[in-house]
């Protein structure tokens, strides 16, 4: 998954267009602050809000995956909403950050790394967070980002 792909740009400018708060999580971020893995789908931190949902439902639609009531109502849980988006690529959506409880969404938001992708900006979650997300999560891929993700915070501290 190419991070200038045209599909995800649309993606990315859809959401913004349509003032859906968000930040990139898991690992496309692990990709984004610099250690390139391969990963098959985007993890995405959604603000949890009526209004913020509705948003994300109109992107959807503007978007043409379809229009989709439930995405206003239905629990977002890691693992469980998975929707498929451009190109086959799976979109799994949280409204929740284990080992980030101590942190509002908007704390997040407004640490997060923001990448410009031809124009459209686009919300990473700051390494820190993403470091300890992933040491809580501590799947075998999560514990080999964590070694990589540190590495990468000590160059950049130096």
């Amino acid at each position: 998954m190419d991070v200038l792909d045209a599909e995800l740009i649309n993606f990315w400018r859809a959401l913004n267009e349509n003032n859906v708060r968000y930040i990139m999580v898991g690992g496309f971020a692990t990709r984004f602050h610099g250690f390139n893995r391969n990963t098959d789908d985007l993890d995405m931190w959604l603000q949890d809000t009526p209004e913020n949902r509705k948003n994300l439902r109109a992107a959807f639609r503007i978007l043409g995956y379809g229009d989709f009531p439930p995405l206003e109502t239905m629990p977002f849980m890691p693992g469980f909403s998975s929707i498929s988006i451009v190109g086959g690529i799976e979109l799994d959506i949280m409204s929740e950050m284990k080992g980030l409880e101590q942190y509002s969404f908007e704390e997040c938001l407004s640490m997060a790394s923001i990448a410009d992708l031809e124009g459209v900006h686009v919300p990473f979650l700051h390494i820190n967070h993403l470091i300890q997300n992933k040491k809580v999560v501590n799947r075998p891929k999560d514990q080999v980002d964590v070694i990589e993700l540190e590495k990468i915070r000590k160059i950049r501290e130096e």
